[in-house]
Parts: C-alpha cells; structure tokens; sequence
C-alpha cells in the first residue's frame, strides 16, 4: 500500500517452533536478513552467487519454459529499481538480465514508441505493476509507481527475451499522472485509457487481450473498474465495473449473479482464471482519504454474461474471518481480511484452485503468513500452512538450512511478496515487505513450499494420460497400458480390447488398426478441481512389406555403364540391396556402376513392421555394342583395291537402310537386305557413275536395340 510507507517499527523475534503444516517448505536462496544488498554479479550471466536485491511490491512472470522474471520494485529509504532478474529453478541461480545496478530511483530509457531496443529500459517502478505472459512467451509490464517522477504512471512495456529488448508500447511517459478515458462498455478504441494506476496487480491473460482490474489513482483512492488491452490493435477497452472512485460495492446476493452487482473498488492482487475463462477477486484494499479497508471477499467475473457475483467472504470489511485447522475444506471459514496478498493458480492441469498467501491489514502491524487453496467448483477454502497475525502480533518463522526441506521451517509474514507455481505443483514465493528482527524490512529471500498430497485427496497435479510407448501390434503381441490410479476411465471402442481393474493394465490385442479415445476422471469429489484428461491415440496392426523397384536401363554398354534402381516398396521402413549376393547399400534407391562384360543381378529386401521382410530379384547386363565407320573415298576402277563403298563393322550392328544421292538428291543406291551387307560399285542402273562427291544416309541399329541414323558424303573416284 503507498500510503503506509517506510518505517513501521515493531519488535519482534525468530520463533523456532512452528505450528505442524500439510507440506514442507524450503528457503531456496536470498538473505535471512532484511534489507540486504543481493549480488549482481555480471550482467546475462548466472551464478550461485548471484541475488537480487531486498524488495517490496515488484513486478513478476513466468516465462513459456517454467522460469522465474522480476521486475523492479521499492526497498529502503524510498528507492526503487529498474532491474530485471531471471531464476530459473532447474539450477537454483539468478542472472541479472537488464537494466540498472546502481542510482537512486533510475529514470530509464524510453526511447521511441513502438520500437524495440536492447537501449530501452522502463523507470524504476514499484507498488504493484500488472504484468502479463502471452501467448508468445513475452512479458508486459503495466502502470505502478515510477520512483523517478514520484507519480502514477500509465505506461504499458513490452519486453521480448530472446533479444534481450523492451518496447515502450503505450502511455504518456515522464509526464505525470493521467486520469482514465472510459469510452462504451465493450469498445475498443485509440483514445481509451484506465490512466495512470498502482496497486493494480489482478491481471488475467485472455487470447490476445490483457485484463486487469482497479488500483490506487494519483489522489489516493481506490478504482472498480475493469479493463483489456488488445494486443493485436493496440487499443484499450473499459469492460465493466464502475467508474467511481471508492465505490463502496453492490453485493446483491451471495451466488446470485445480476448485472447490478459491483464490487467495492479496491487495491487488487488477484490473478485466479477458472477453466472456462471466469475471473475472480479476492482481498485487496479499499480506501480513500478518509476510508481505509482491508477485505476478504471473492468475487466471480463471468465472461458470458459479464456479470458479477459475490461467492465467499464476508461483506463487511476488516472482518477477522476464521483460523481453522489445516487440511480441513469448509465453505464456511475463509481467511481474515488482508491487503497486499498475492495469489496463484494451480498448475495448468488442475485450473480451478487457487493459491493465496500473506499480506497484512491496513494498520502495518499484522503480517500473516498463511497459505490458503480456494476451490471454486464447491467454494470450500482449505486452509494449508501458517498464521494470520491478529493485533501486531508476529506470526512464528524459521528459515532452517537453506535448500533443507523440513516441517518446522516457515517463512516469515509479509505482503507484495512475488509468488508463482510450477509445474510440479509447488508454490513459490520471492520478497516482499514484512516483519523480520527488528520490524518492517525490505525482503530478498526465496521459498518453495512442496504440499503434502494428502491434504488434497488426490493432489493439485491432476490426471495425466501418457500415449502408450508402443503402438504397433506384431503378430502375437499384447500392448499393456498402465491406468493412473485412484481413476474411473471411459475407453471407445472396446474392441480388441482388455481392462483389468485389479492392476490398472489395459490390453490391446488387435487384430487390425483401431483409433481409442480413452477419458479418466477422478474418483474423488472432494479433490480442489475436476481432474480428468482425455488421450486419443490408435493402435495399429503391422502391415506386411512388398519389395519392388524399377532398373533403368535393363542393358547398358560397357562404355556407360551405370544403371538406376528406384525403390517402390511399400509398407517398408528399411532396405537392404545385394549383387550377385554381396550387400552394397542400405539406402532406399541406388545408382550403381558395373565396369565389365556380362549378365548381373540386383536383389532387394525390404523390412516392414514386426520384422516382416520381402524380397525381389532383377538381371541387368552390360555389352559391348561395337563401333561402325564408313570410309570417306573409295575408287570402282576394277583393281580389286578399293573398288566399292560399304560401312566398316565391328561388334553387332545391323544396317536397316542405306542410300547413297547424287549431287543433284537422286538416289543412285539403295539397300534394304537385312540378310547380307551393303556395299556399292559405283554403278547407277549398269551404268558407271560420274566422279565426284555423293552423299549416304544410313539406318542402323545395336545389339542392343538403339538405333540411330548416320549422315555422310564419300568421294568416287576412277
């Protein structure tokens, strides 16, 4: 809260024992201490070593891969940071990723609107920044204190983590506080604002919009209003809630929805989503210059008739709520009235319980630590693990060994802490302002808090259906599939099919390809949500290989001899070829060279499924087809040396045609006797022909089949 401020001094003392608790926490990393400086270390790179700063009311993410970003903040004496932290759990380090390590209340670098630059940087911001991770794995930043100008800012930043760059997106910048523009319910437009806001941390990620709700104003009031962003048209929206400062609220009817219904404005920490998109609230401040609230109410948002409906809680604020005994869900018992709490869902398969821990009441006395789970599908709160402090009283703490899980260790009460889940179903949390030794202190220290199942009947991880590791059925197998237990589950079809209760197997034994759906649902009603998952996977009979290929050419010469094998088996995953029973390839196709004379034989084995294998075997050969010339002179003078014209022939070619023209194109020879060999005299119809140039054309053919025409001219002479 901004109007309580640096400097509430109580006394109190680091209490050893600790009430028993339904899970265990870990201090993790960060100092014992309030107030501690941290270690930067060197910029982008982790190390052990490496903490942040102490710090109150910082703005926090988790990015796409499980990772821990946080932003900014307040710590000691009134300054605030601009610094940009990563911890990623899988190694328990820090790594200072951006922005400044020294200077009082940095003013940043806003650089051009729209345009990302690794030069860029926001202000140091503190007091409740709503921050967002879309769907793309980048992190929005939105209002809060701007340290530098000691004002509201309505700055919305973008910052992209693979380049390492922030985007000043929208808002006015260093220039003070601006006043919200409502526009229609509904409408998006350029000229729409919620203006400059703090303590505004209730931010819900929907598609491609970004929610958020109420917060502090530049005079000290509280906002009820609230509003999206749409990431695609840059443009804000006023969504519903009223536009009065310090709205005392509308309850209605508890369960009841109707469109009269109006929470009361307030300072706002939540950031529980339900399955079907609903929004909640829950707690916050509500306050004005002379009005100062804490609450415990929750409130639900439907998104399909956008209304509001009070659900649990009470609706008188500062009301002291319930301290039941841990692990024990009730309807009726929910937690005193706090501000500056944080929240968190569940992990992503068990959406619709949520986390809520710490804060303090309005005095600055009272600093809880209680961990609380909420289940809207029956509004039953479980209380989990710590105290609320009535009266200035200071909850029990212990710190332990760092890294040391143990049931005594409990960290100590404090609000604006930053908190998220993993995946494992743990909940974390980092920071804050709080009572630690000596009073109010600035906080830098990180806890893992790992839930006894059995508090939660069947746990917050919910049902998970692994596809089965095999898939193919060869002939006389059986696949069995493992049930997750403590399930009821629904498989169609059942054919060639076997569900043993006993031993949670499933049998699938063919025959033939099947596509199963298989649904499990949780036998307990009493778990914090409805777990289920459905697994649509199909289970397929092996198919028997059949090898073939095509060869080109079937005959080659020895001076070409290169012959394609192209593979069109089917049902086929590996190949094996062979010539003349020697295994030269395992590639699908084959281009293969054979450098001499004779007949050949390629064999191919394709392996299918199950081992199931074929075979197919084809010949090629490789001839020598020969050479044939015709000589360029010849002389018919009857010397017995040289006197006709015929084509010199080596190896097998056959002559079809064979014409010899005069200078004028008229044919003086023609052959077409396959049965003997051409030659000319150099006689036309008996009679000598003249000396001179004649031209031939003749039509011949291989031992293989190629045929080709020769084109030439011959000179006669006598």
């Amino acid at each position: 809260m901004l109007r309580k401020i640096l400097g509430i001094l109580l006394f109190c003392q680091s209490f050893q024992m600790v009430q028993a608790q339904s899970g265990q926490w870990i201090w993790m990393k960060g100092s014992s201490a309030s107030n501690s400086p941290g270690n930067y270390g060197s910029k982008g790179i982790s190390s052990p070593s490496n903490e942040p700063p102490a710090r109150y009311q910082a703005a926090y993410w988790i990015d796409l891969q499980g990772n821990y970003w946080m932003f900014g903040g307040s710590e000691a004496m009134g300054m605030g940071h601009n610094d940009l932290w990563k911890y990623e759990p899988s190694s328990n380090q820090w790594t200072w990723v951006s922005g400044e390590m020294t200077g009082i209340n940095p003013a940043g670098n806003y650089g051009t609107m729209g345009i990302p630059s690794t030069l860029n940087y926001p202000p140091a911001l503190g007091f409740g920044s709503n921050c967002w991770t879309d769907k793309n794995g980048d992190l929005w930043l939105f209002g809060g204190f701007d340290q530098s100008t000691f004002s509201m800012t309505d700055d919305l930043w973008k910052y992209h983590i693979p380049t390492n760059e922030w985007t000043w997106v929208k808002g006015s910048g260093a220039f003070g506080a601006t006043s919200a523009i409502y526009g229609p319910k509904g409408v998006y437009g350029n000229t729409f604002r919620p203006g400059s806001r703090a303590e505004c941390k209730s931010g819900w990620l929907l598609g491609d919009e970004l929610w958020l709700y109420g917060g502090q104003d530049a005079t000290s009031s509280s906002y009820g209003d609230l509003w999206s962003y749409d990431i695609n048209t840059n443009q804000w929206a006023w969504q519903g809630g009223t536009q009065a400062l310090a709205f005392p609220g509308s309850y209605g009817i508890k369960g009841v929805a109707s469109a009269t219904n109006i929470p009361p404005s307030r300072c706002s920490y939540t950031k529980w989503k339900d399955a079907n998109n609903n929004l909640y609230l829950f707690a916050g401040g509500q306050f004005s210059t002379n009005l100062l609230l804490g609450r415990n109410d929750v409130w639900k948002f439907d998104m399909g008739s956008k209304e509001w409906v009070w659900i649990s809680g009470s609706n008188i604020g500062d009301d002291l709520g319930f301290n039941p005994a841990y692990c024990q869900p009730d309807t009726t018992k929910y937690p005193i009235s706090r501000i500056e709490n944080q929240t968190a869902q569940t992990n992503s398969s068990c959406v619709n319980a949520f986390w809520t821990f710490g804060g303090f009441d309005f005095s600055g006395l009272s600093f809880h630590n209680d961990l609380w789970l909420f289940n809207t599908e029956n509004l039953e709160w479980t209380k989990v693990s710590g105290e609320a402090s009535l009266a200035g009283v200071p909850v029990p703490y212990s710190f332990g060994s760092q890294g040391v899980a143990a049931p005594s260790n409990m960290p100590p009460g404090r609000g604006g802490p930053c908190v998220w889940t993993d995946n494992s179903g743990n909940f974390w949390i980092c920071g804050g302002g709080g009572s630690l030794n000596a009073g109010w202190g600035y906080l830098n220290d990180l806890w893992k808090f790992i839930p006894d199942t059995s508090c939660f009947k069947t746990g917050l991880t919910g049902i998970t259906l692994a596809p089965p590791a095999q898939t193919t059925l060869c002939p006389g197998d059986t696949i069995l599939y493992n049930v997750p237990g403590n399930v009821q589950i629904n498989l169609q079809p059942t054919t060639g099919t076997n569900f043993n209760a006993a031993n949670g197997l499933i049998s699938f034994f063919g025959p033939g390809t099947n596509t199963y759906t298989l649904t499990a649902n949780s036998l307990n009603p009493n778990s914090p949500c409805f777990l289920n998952d459905t697994l649509v996977f199909t289970i397929s009979g092996y198919s028997i290989p059949k090898a073939d290929f095509i060869v080109s050419p079937l005959i080659a010469g020895i001076s070409n001899p290169n012959f394609n094998l192209v593979n069109t088996s089917v049902n086929a995953q590996n190949y094996e070829w062979y010539l003349d029973g020697v295994l030269i390839s395992t590639n699908k196709d084959l281009n293969w060279t054979i450098n001499q004379l004779g007949k050949f034989c390629f064999k191919l084995i394709a392996f299918g499924d199950c081992n199931q294998k074929d075979s197919i075997t084809k010949c090629v050969e490789v001839v020598d087809r020969g050479v044939i010339s015709f000589p360029n002179v010849f002389s018919p003078n009857g010397d017995n040396l040289n006197d006709v014209f015929r084509p010199i022939i080596k190896g097998d070619y056959t002559i079809t045609n064979f014409q010899i023209f005069n200078r004028w194109g008229q044919s003086v020879y023609q052959f077409r006797n396959y049965s003997s060999k051409p030659e000319w005299d150099g006689t036309y119809q008996g009679e000598r022909c003249e000396m001179g140039t004649y031209f031939y054309m003749a039509e011949v053919s291989d031992g293989m089949g190629v045929h080709q025409l020769i084109k030439g001219d011959v000179i006669l002479l006598r």
